[in-house]
């Protein structure tokens, strides 16, 4: 089968071969992936994995080879992407994503940037009517930003401050705003922060055209959001939540870094903050919500590109004003 895999060269289209159906497995014919931040931030080498390995995380595709009666084949999939040992401590009390012998689609083991990839069926989740395969490589990343919003809860009508204005950013802003509260968005791309605004997020403040920070404070009394989330993959970002954020309020950090970030704890036992992070979250809710039309996803998409054109997709894919990229197999 035909792969794009990630070397210390680079990318390339390799042969390699079909993964194994072992017991329990299903084997997906892939459609479709999206490039996530987390790849490129690997394509870059800002975040180190062991080469060679084929990317991607954000899969979709269909049934090819089953060993589960329930996923006929030709079922449109998509699929989770932490393969947990379930012996461990966590495996054992019910928190599987935290797998202390865990091993991930695209970062620690071959992704789906492939013709196939083979995961155990309990991984596997069928996309609904309504649901295509473009809208399904929205599901991990739509899963992770429901479990941010779970774990930082805002009543309805309060300020809610989304720092950054990128994908993960828009889906971050979409489901808080579902859930009655007031989204403000802050970034630095006039192109994205334009698309928030068709997608019905009007709060959108560009802060290289003045005092962020100052429209911020004038939204919520001059205390600052009691709930920041920083969506943006950089440092800066991290910063501004710090910054901005009310004494006692929470920053929930979103993004994928990849490298070192210092900042003097002091401030957190000052403020009383309370810092979260979040990563994987419920594909059967976001399903849901993407059946139910309640997130836009499509308007997302900057370009797609075919597999052959993988390195091309990856360099389109990094640049400041791009959503989200997908490769269609």
């Amino acid at each position: 089968m035909q792969s794009l895999v990630l070397t210390a060269d680079g990318l390339q289209i390799a042969d390699t071969p079909i993964p194994p159906l072992m017991p329990g497995d299903v084997r997906i014919e892939v459609r479709s992936v999206g490039i996530c931040g987390t790849d490129i931030a690997i394509w870059k080498g800002d975040f180190e994995v062991p080469l060679p390995i084929v990317l991607g995380h954000e899969i979709t595709g269909s049934v090819h080879e089953s060993s589960v009666p329930e996923l006929g084949l030709g079922t449109l999939v998509t699929t989770e992407i932490d393969m947990s040992c379930g012996r461990c401590w966590y495996c054992r009390n019910g928190k599987r994503q935290h797998c202390a012998d865990k091993e991930i689609l695209g970062i620690t083991r071959d992704g789906g940037l492939s013709e196939y990839i083979s995961v155990p069926a309990d991984l596997v989740h069928p996309l609904p009517a309504g649901v295509d395969v473009l809208s399904g490589t929205f599901v991990e990343p739509l899963a992770s930003a429901i479990k941010t919003v779970t774990d930082s809860p805002a009543e309805v009508g309060e300020p809610v401050l989304i720092v950054g204005s990128g994908k993960i950013a828009l889906l971050l802003a979409q489901v808080y705003d579902a859930s009655g509260a007031d989204v403000y968005i802050v970034g630095r791309n006039r192109w994205q922060l334009g698309l928030a605004r068709q997608l019905g997020l009007l709060n959108t403040i560009d802060i290289t055209g003045g005092d962020w920070k100052k429209k911020i404070l004038a939204a919520t009394h001059d205390v600052g959001p009691r709930v920041v989330v920083e969506a943006t993959g950089n440092t800066d970002g991290i910063r501004m939540a710090f910054d901005i954020v009310r004494n006692g309020g929470i920053v929930n950090l979103k993004s994928m870094h990849g490298h070192d970030f210092s900042f003097d704890p002091t401030n957190i036992v000052n403020k009383e903050l309370t810092v979260l992070g979040a990563s994987r979250g419920p594909y059967s809710k976001a399903l849901e919500m993407l059946q139910k039309g309640r997130i836009e996803v499509k308007r997302l998409v900057s370009k797609s590109f075919r597999l052959e054109d993988g390195t091309k997709a990856f360099e389109y894919a990094d640049q400041p004003a791009v959503t989200k990229v997908v490769i269609n197999i």
